[in-house]
C-alpha cells in the first residue's frame, strides 16, 4: 500500500515527496513526529511542498549566497541566496524557496544505509529546518520552548536544551496540566494576541527520569527521532487525555538550573524575556525584512500578553515533583482573576 504524500498541520496543507521508498518513509516519520496528520486531500492546493531525492553528489551553495549562521542544535550551515535559503550538511542539502512554499533536498545514499535513527542523521534536521523556514514565511514562528496549559491558559518555558523543560513538563502533567510539547511550539498572531500550537507530538525523555517519575518505567518507549539516546514518550499513553493542540500563553517562564536545595521564581522585565525569545526562535533565520518584522511583532505581542518570570529550578524539582505545580499555579490563577476583574 502506497503512503499518502499529503498532510495537514494546524490547517496548513503539506505535500511531501521522496525519490525512494526509504526517503518517503523517513519523511512520513519526521512529519508525524512534528504533529502533521496524513490526509487524502489533493496536492493541487498544497501550502508547503517538501521534495527530497537521493543524489551521489551534492550541489554547493551558489557563489552569490551569504553565510547566515550555523544551527546550534544540528550543525547545519545556513546560507541566504537571492530569493532562496540553502541548508548544507556534509551528506545532505536543501534549497528552500520561502515565497514559493517549496523545499527541494538532496540526500547522499550513505545516509540511507545507516540505521533509521533520524535523530543522528542530517535528514531529520534538514526536513525540520526547511519546514520551519517555510512556516515563518506564512506567519508561524517556531519557538524552542515547553508549553503546558490549564483550561486553555498556557505557560511557555523557552530555553536551550538542558534547562529542565522536560522535567517541568513531566511534573505538571502529574498534576493534571495538559501538554503541547516539552521542546517546540509554533507561535501565531491571533486577534490582538498570540496563540501557541503544538509542534512536536511526543516528549523526549532521558531514561534516567524514570527514577523520579516511575510512571515512565515499563511501556518500552521507542528511541526519540530528535535524540536517539532518549525515549519517545506518548503523552496520551502516559497521561490519557492530557495532550493539547493549542493554548493562549499567559505566563512566560524562563527556566534555569540552580545549584540550590529549593526553587524560586521571580518576575522579570520585558527586555530579558524578549531577548530569550529571540534566541530560542532562531531569529537569525528570518532574513527577509518583512518576515523578520512579522517575527519580531509576534514575539513582542507575546511578551505584552504574558507575565514574564524566571524560574530558578533547584534540587527540589526532582526530589519533589509537586514543586513546579506549587510555584506556577498561583501565578496562573492570579492571571485568571485579573482577567475576570477586567471583564467586569
Amino acid at each position: 500500500m502506497l503512503m499518502s504524500p499529503h498532510y495537514q498541520l494546524h490547517g496548513l496543507r503539506l505535500h511531501a515527496a521522496g525519490g525512494t521508498p526509504a526517503v518517503r518513509e523517513r519523511l512520513r516519520r519526521i512529519l508525524r513526529y512534528k504533529g502533521a496528520e496524513p490526509t487524502r486531500a489533493a496536492d493541487a492546493g498544497a501550502d508547503i511542498r517538501l521534495t527530497f531525492d537521493v543524489r551521489t553528489s551534492l550541489e554547493a551553495p551558489p557563489d552569490t549566497a551569504r553565510h547566515v549562521g550555523t544551527s546550534a542544535r544540528c550543525g547545519i550551515e545556513v546560507w541566504n541566496a537571492p530569493e532562496r535559503m540553502v541548508l548544507a550538511h556534509e551528506n545532505a542539502t536543501a534549497v528552500v524557496d520561502p515565497a514559493g512554499g517549496r523545499a527541494e533536498g538532496q540526500v547522499c545514499p550513505v545516509l540511507l544505509e545507516r540505521p533509521a535513527r533520524e535523530g543522528q542523521a542530517p535528514l531529520f534536521h534538514l526536513v525540520v529546518l526547511s519546514l520551519g523556514l517555510l512556516l515563518r514565511h506564512r506567519g508561524w514562528v517556531p519557538l524552542h520552548a515547553a508549553a503546558l496549559a490549564r483550561e486553555g491558559r498556557g505557560v511557555l518555558l523557552p530555553g536551550r536544551s538542558g534547562q529542565g523543560k522536560t522535567t517541568i513538563a513531566l511534573s505538571l502533567l502529574r498534576h493534571g496540566w495538559a501538554a503541547l510539547s516539552d521542546d517546540t511550539v509554533l507561535l501565531r498572531a491571533a486577534g490582538n494576541g498570540v496563540r501557541a500550537h503544538a509542534f512536536r507530538r511526543p516528549l523526549c525523555v532521558e531514561p534516567g527520569a524514570a527514577t523520579c517519575f516511575p510512571e515512565l518505567d515499563g511501556p518500552g518507549w521507542p528511541a526519540s527521532l530528535s535524540d536517539a539516546s532518549k525515549w519517545q514518550v506518548d503523552i496520551d499513553r502516559l497521561h490519557p487525555g492530557q495532550s493539547a493542540p493549542t493554548c493562549t500563553p499567559r505566563l512566560l517562564v524562563l527556566p534555569t538550573i540552580a545549584d540550590a536545595p529549593t526553587s524560586r521564581i521571580e518576575p522579570i522585565g520585558p527586555k530579558p524575556a524578549l531577548e530569550q525569545l529571540l534566541a530560542q526562535s532562531a531569529f537569525f533565520l528570518s532574513s527577509r525584512p518583512e518576515v523578520a518584522d512579522r517575527h519580531l511583532s509576534v514575539l513582542r505581542r507575546l511578551v505584552d500578553q504574558t507575565r514574564p518570570h524566571r524560574l530558578h529550578a533547584g534540587r527540589d524539582v526532582m526530589e519533589s515533583p509537586r514543586t513546579v505545580h506549587t510555584l506556577l499555579s498561583p501565578l496562573l490563577d492570579a492571571d485568571s482573576t485579573s482577567d475576570d476583574a477586567t471583564s467586569e
